[in-house]
């Protein structure tokens, strides 16, 4: 016991210091691994995980800190552990939850505290959560407060507020209030991750405001989170019907319509004609950027969406898909995570657990599937998460089985447990039973993508026929499917090889006639060449011919001049004389 609390007096002490990273460095090398031995009492093994968690939440390390203490709380030492340090590892990731801004997730922790052991600051942290997701139970909390803590003037405020605000509003109109508050209310459970009973409370209020765009609209991303994708795009029309100049949630609108290039565009086009200033029009054009295959140009659009607001989450998630598309998904992983930290939704956890997954980060996976589960137990999504990330796992393939079925039980057009629990089937060898999963949900979930992959099980089991018929049937509901027109021309090239091979000798024959007519035009281009050479040679040649010509001219011409000097300066008969001579000579040259 000694020498732990000489280590962590000595880390404290670097602390205090302001050494974080010396800190750090002296509890990773000491502290985690006695931390981890098992033979060490366990209030030591505590004091060193806070201590350890302490170094890491000083560097601002919060996600590392949080994911060590659920390690350790997940792991044998939980059977060791009494209510009360519970309730302490409780309050310290509570405090994690804090400095992340997750403040429901926070709120939900502090939850598990009994009430009778609650302190002052438990009920002081839990009503500022509650406040701030501006959940109903806010006021509760304040007034427990008020009356364990007398002093606590916050309370006290925030209770005069809220009392000033309700008698202001009741006196205005008291059905104003209602529906503020059922407002209120929807959006604080859409926070919380509750979409059924937000969407049952926006349903409320849209029969009694029939003609409000926006409170449709909000149902429609309830519903969309709960994966009831063709509800959910009725509502969105509805809602575009009643105002087409409608911005707020028409990012998630684009999300929806991702597959459907044509309509994105639409959408994208018409908001960018109400406000270019906002980034849900760049959104969805980015998204139709992505849906025709232009990476780079959806990416820079879905910056510039980003660089005209920042704290858009839709706009990060457009770039996480872009990046997963063009095969990044480590840049995918950074996009959904910021995403998650500007407003958690189903869509977020899953980006983020599908990007950590192709990274082959299957621990980091299953931390925020399992958080999405908890969160949100009867959705059918979060489950197929969980049993998505053990998928990957031959030790956890029964369990993930049972979990995939167990969402496709909760939600029969989970397409994401559909694909998963075939592919499981498909690597144990068992193509009968991936076949009577995708053929059992198939009717529900009648898309491009599920009948490809209806075909490629196809393709596997040999059955070549309805093969081509699924790959038809995809390529019929989308015909700019890749993977779909890809998969048809290997399983025609398997049903007709005759034709293949007459098709290949084709090709061969055409190939090695445009070599043919290339070496004919290289010959041709050889002889033009030799020609234009010869041509040349014999321009130089007559030139050389015509330069000598014409200084064997003007070598006679000084010779001449020579002569002519010499006989006037011995007094000769001038060069008069000799001129028809030098001009018979000139012309015979010529």
């Amino acid at each position: 016991m000694s020498t732990t609390h000489t280590l962590v007096s000595e880390v404290q002490e670097l602390l205090s210091c302001d050494l974080g990273d010396s800190a750090l460095q002296l509890a990773e090398l000491e502290c985690q691994p006695r931390m981890l031995d098992q033979q060490l009492p366990i209030e030591e093994r505590l004091l060193l995980l806070r201590t350890y968690t302490q170094c890491l939440s000083k560097l601002k390390q919060h996600r590392l800190s949080l994911r060590v203490i659920t390690d350790f709380v997940s792991g044998p030492s939980r059977a060791q552990l009494t209510g009360e340090q519970l309730e302490e590892i409780a309050r310290d990731i509570a405090g994690i939850r804090w400095n992340l801004n997750e403040h429901d997730l926070c709120l939900a922790q502090l939850r598990q505290i009994p009430k009778t052991h609650r302190t002052v600051q438990d009920l002081a942290r839990m009503a500022r959560s509650a406040a701030l997701i501006q959940s109903t139970d806010a006021e509760d909390l304040y007034a427990e407060l008020l009356r364990m803590q007398p002093n606590a003037t916050e309370a006290f405020t925030f209770l005069q507020a809220k009392r000033r605000q309700q008698q202001k509003i009741e006196r205005a109109d008291g059905s104003i209030y209602h529906d503020v508050a059922s407002l209120a209310t929807a959006r604080s459970m859409m926070q919380r991750l509750e979409y059924h009973g937000a969407a049952a409370e926006l349903q409320r209020l849209a029969r009694r405001h029939r003609g409000n765009a926006r409170v449709l609209a909000l149902e429609a991303t309830c519903r969309y989170m709960l994966n009831e994708v063709r509800r959910a795009r009725l509502l969105y029309e509805r809602a575009r019907a009643l105002d087409s100049g409608l911005m707020d949630e028409m990012a998630t609108y684009a999300e929806l319509l991702a597959a459907d290039r044509l309509a994105v565009y639409k959408l994208g086009n018409q908001l960018l004609k109400t406000d270019q200033a906002r980034p849900e029009g760049w959104v969805a054009m980015a998204r139709y950027f992505l849906a025709a295959g232009q990476t780079q140009e959806a990416l820079a659009i879905v910056w510039k969406a980003q660089g005209l607001a920042p704290d858009c989450a839709e706009a990060y998630c457009a770039e996480g898909a872009i990046q997963t598309a063009a095969d990044c998904p480590e840049e995918a992983a950074e996009a959904y995570l910021k995403a998650h930290e500007l407003a958690r939704t189903a869509r977020t956890f899953a980006g983020v657990v599908q990007a950590y997954v192709r990274c082959a980060k299957f621990k980091e996976a299953f931390v925020y599937a399992k958080e999405a589960a908890e969160l949100m137990p009867r959705h059918a999504g979060a489950l197929a998460l969980v049993g998505i990330v053990l998928s990957h796992s031959p030790e956890a393939s029964d369990k993930a089985a049972r979990l995939l079925q167990a969402a496709l039980d909760i939600d029969c057009h989970c397409t994401e447990a559909v694909a998963a629990l075939a592919s499981l089937h498909v690597a144990a060898q068992n193509l009968d039973a991936a076949l009577a999963v995708i053929e059992k949900y198939l009717p529900d979930n009648q898309s491009d993508d599920m009948y490809t992959r209806y075909a490629d099980v196809l393709t596997l089991a040999n059955e070549l026929p309805k093969a081509a018929a699924s790959y038809t049937t995809a390529l019929t509901i989308n015909p700019d499917f890749e993977r779909a027109r890809i998969g048809f021309d290997r399983v025609d090239k398997l049903m007709h090889p005759e034709e293949a091979v007459e098709a290949n000798d084709e090709a061969d024959e055409e190939e090695e006639h445009e070599e043919n007519e290339g070496q004919h035009e290289d010959s041709d281009d050889t002889a033009d060449r030799d020609r234009m050479l010869e041509q040349q040679q014999q321009q130089q040649q007559q030139h050389f011919i015509d330069t000598d010509v014409e200084l064997e001219m003007e070598m006679e011409m000084e010779m001449d001049q020579h002569d002519y000097d010499l006989d006037d300066e011995l007094h000769v008969t001038p060069l008069v004389r000799r001129a028809p001579s030098f001009e018979y000579d000139y012309r015979s040259d010529d």
